[in-house]
């Protein structure tokens, strides 16, 4: 199935390119870097584009702000991401390096990277801006927060790491896999009971068995829902003062997962339309040391460029 928008979590994937791409280097502008992450991500994008993208759409490039975590998540539990190493300063070099790229790499994408948000805070008023228009659209990303804004034209996909294949979730399929249909009601109640070891989000209710999460999202269907009819659901007494002695904490994990709330215009001041420049992208693959042609189609010459390439350096070389 073609895709006429795809959002994609830019950090989540350059993580995953640089993590197996960081051992290869080159000098760039006098210093060594890692150029790994940035040509793996590069290929990623591409094969996404070629694959998943309907003629005349849109790709959204959605960062993380590069310099700050989550300021408003780190108030509500200073604990937030703590387990989280802090990567060296070559990872985000690459990922500045890589924003330059993408300025310049196609016509009409969209760049979004707005300070003191994350990627998935970005998902819901991109989403919005599209209004009622019928697009398909596909959100690319390993956070399970990203499923929360599935949708019957909206699909999730991952990478499964086990296959190294792409799975996308339709709202159908992602119920047989987790046992509910998402969306950002369930997805929060979901990961406020559950916690959450890669954001270092503690379990809410310690214990409970996944077909109990599971049975609670489908009577309460949100965390205003559980607290409000926690009484009436079909739960055991034991497990209804253990949701009423962990109130705080499962609120507060609520907090923790539910999006930054902003609105399109918010969105839309911090977005970048991209320009194809084929001049200015040569010269970013050269100072990076990338074989342009390898990368990228369009740097392959002609037979008729190859032969004025010959031509002229036969005339130089007898000239040197």
């Amino acid at each position: 199935m073609k895709y006429d928008r795809i959002l994609i979590d830019v950090s989540n994937m350059y993580y995953r390119a640089f993590s197996v791409s960081q051992n290869l280097t080159a000098e760039v502008d006098g210093e060594m870097m890692s150029t790994g992450g940035i040509y793996t991500v590069l290929k990623m994008f591409k094969r996404i584009r070629d694959t998943y993208l309907a003629e005349g759409g849109r790709i959204f490039y959605l960062f993380d702000n590069a310099t700050s975590s989550d300021q408003r998540r780190k108030e509500i539990d200073p604990d937030y991401k703590a387990n989280r190493a802090k990567q060296d300063p070559v990872f985000y070099r690459g990922l500045d390096y890589l924003y330059l790229v993408l300025q310049v790499l196609n016509d009409g994408d969209r760049l979004i990277r707005r300070p003191g948000s994350e990627a998935d805070d970005l998902v819901f008023p991109v989403l919005k801006s599209f209004g009622d228009k019928g697009y398909n659209i596909l959100l690319i990303s390993n956070d399970l927060d990203w499923s929360r804004s599935m949708s019957p034209t909206v699909h999730w996909m991952i990478r499964d790491y086990a296959t190294k294949k792409d799975v996308i979730y339709t709202q159908e399929t992602y119920k047989e896999k987790y046992g509910f249909i998402p969306n950002n009601e369930t997805v929060c109640l979901y990961k406020a009971i559950k916690g959450d070891d890669s954001d270092n989000i503690p379990v809410g209710v310690k214990n409970l068995k996944t077909e109990t999460v599971l049975d609670i999202i489908r009577q309460a269907g949100s965390v205003e829902g559980l607290y409000i009819h926690l009484k009436e659901l079909e739960l055991s007494d034991k497990w209804k003062q253990a949701f009423e002695e962990n109130k705080g904490r499962v609120l507060l994990n609520y907090q923790l997962v539910s999006f930054q709330q902003l609105t399109v215009s918010e969105t839309r001041d911090f977005t970048e339309v991209t320009t194809f420049n084929k001049k200015v992208l040569g010269m970013l693959y050269r100072s990076l040391k990338f074989n342009a042609e390898k990368l990228d189609p369009r740097f392959i010459k002609t037979p008729e460029e190859v032969k004025t390439d010959d031509f002229f350096g036969a005339e130089q070389f007898p000239r040197a």
